[in-house]
């Protein structure tokens, strides 16, 4: 299991390759906006800034969306460090 960087509005946190966005901004004190947490509802998209992730949506975000740089916190792990 790999450990990346997370930033969020200069804030900096440690995630694992195993662990959502949302799961690690939650752990560590900052609220996302969220309903279903499954990938299926779209309120926690948000602009990935910089670097790479695991995509598991599950119909929540078009693909025009996602071509303009947007994820789903619910349902995103880091495949490198990050910047949301």
């Amino acid at each position: 299991m790999d450990a990346f960087k997370l930033t969020i509005e200069n804030h900096v946190f440690n995630i694992l390759s195993d662990e959502t966005i949302l799961r690690c901004a939650y752990k560590n004190g900052v609220k996302l906006k969220y309903h279903c947490a499954s990938g299926h509802c779209g309120k926690c998209k948000i602009k990935l800034k910089v670097g790479e992730v695991d995509l598991r949506h599950s119909g929540g975000i078009s693909r025009e969306d996602i071509s303009l740089g947007y994820i789903l916190a619910c349902c995103s792990y880091p495949k490198s460090d990050i910047e949301i």
